[in-house]
């Protein structure tokens, strides 16, 4: 029995030897891989380059003439008819203002200059006739210079009485408001009843010929444009989108809480400005080169979420997903503000799926 086993072993054993001479002979080789094929994609190198950027700024239409109308004197409006979009004319009265108390004033002045004319008169008359007989040395001098003194106090009071009566008219002027040229009420600050005091405007006057769009810019800005710089210039209510004029005039004083220069560029008068007000919202586009900056194609980027990132090219040629954070677009690129760096090649089309660690070629 034992020698019918061991010769069932080694039959056994020899069929094992005999299957294996046959797969090496017919090249058989089960764990064997064949190796990687690199991914050929488009890359180019992150060059930082100087573009052109654009800042866009919350401006205003006024006109090239435009008057806030007030007044000098203290008093109760009585008069104020005109509304805000209403015509005037020049010279036609916009309001009034209660007059009373400076008409009693000039009224006093007007008696009081009466009495000091004759007063006058007499002191004239005397110093005419103590001159004649002085001068027939019938009159001393000690009479002479008391009647030259009297007709001088005479003359000094009635002088300034005239002064007076001049500043009182002129203050009874600014109680009547008249348009100082041909325009709209743009804006209107009181209404009858309302008392008006010197500084605070009642109404402002805007022609509705020339315009201009104004704008406040930082100071950052200031010194690289100049009056004569064509800029762009939106007014969405009217229909207008980048348009095209020159800076006229930039303040060389800012303010000194906001740090802002005003700038302005006067619109063209043309059949495309017509339907422009004074008082409407409109936007300045002004064009200045940047520091220089890394700009990628938009093609290159990965959005996974709320992150975007890059497949940049390691020195052995792999793919490596890195996070960046993006700024500006320019004409279908955009620029990387951080996460990669100039020199450094990457990914610039993602024509196919890419995975972490991935061999390429290009």
């Amino acid at each position: 029995m034992k020698f019918i086993h061991s010769y069932k072993t080694v039959l056994l054993i020899s069929a094992l030897m005999a299957s294996a001479l046959f797969l090496q002979a017919c090249g058989g080789s089960p764990d064997v891989q064949e190796p990687e094929r690199p991914l050929a994609v488009s890359t180019a190198l992150a060059q930082s380059e100087v573009t052109p950027a654009t800042h866009t700024f919350p401006a205003s239409v006024v006109s090239t003439q435009e008057a806030r109308l007030s007044t000098i004197v203290m008093g109760t409006i009585t008069q104020l008819d005109v509304n805000e979009g209403d015509r005037v004319r020049r010279g036609e009265v916009v309001a009034r203002i209660k007059d009373d108390q400076i008409r009693a004033q000039l009224m006093q002045i007007q008696a009081a200059k009466l009495q000091a004319s004759a007063g006058y008169e007499l002191a004239a008359a005397s110093f005419r006739r103590i001159t004649n007989l002085f001068e027939q040395e019938s009159a001393t001098r000690h009479e002479l210079d008391e009647v030259t003194a009297a007709y001088n106090m005479a003359k000094a009071q009635l002088e300034m009485l005239d002064a007076s009566e001049q500043e009182v008219r002129e203050m009874l002027a600014y109680t009547v408001i008249r348009a100082p040229f041909d325009g709209v009420v743009s804006r209107k600050f009181m209404r009858t009843g309302d008392l008006a005091a010197p500084g605070h405007p009642i109404v402002t006057l805007s022609s509705p010929g020339l315009l201009k769009v104004r704008a406040h810019l930082p100071e950052s800005l200031v010194s690289g444009i100049q009056p004569g710089d064509v800029v762009r210039y939106s007014i969405p209510a009217a229909g207008m989108e980048l348009q095209e004029v020159a800076l006229t005039r930039i303040n060389s004083t800012g303010d000194q809480m906001s740090r802002q220069f005003s700038a302005e560029a006067l619109l063209p008068f043309s059949a495309d400005t017509t339907g422009v007000r004074p008082g409407m919202f409109a936007s300045l586009h002004l064009s200045v080169t940047d520091d220089p900056a890394i700009f990628i194609p938009q093609t290159a980027l990965v959005h996974r979420g709320q992150l975007t990132g890059i497949y940049a090219v390691t020195e052995s040629n792999q793919a490596v997903l890195r996070w960046v954070r993006t700024g500006r677009e320019h004409e279908g690129r955009v620029e990387i503000i951080s996460g990669l760096r100039e020199g450094e090649r990457y990914i610039s089309e993602l024509e196919s799926p890419v995975r972490q660690g991935q061999l390429l070629s290009w």
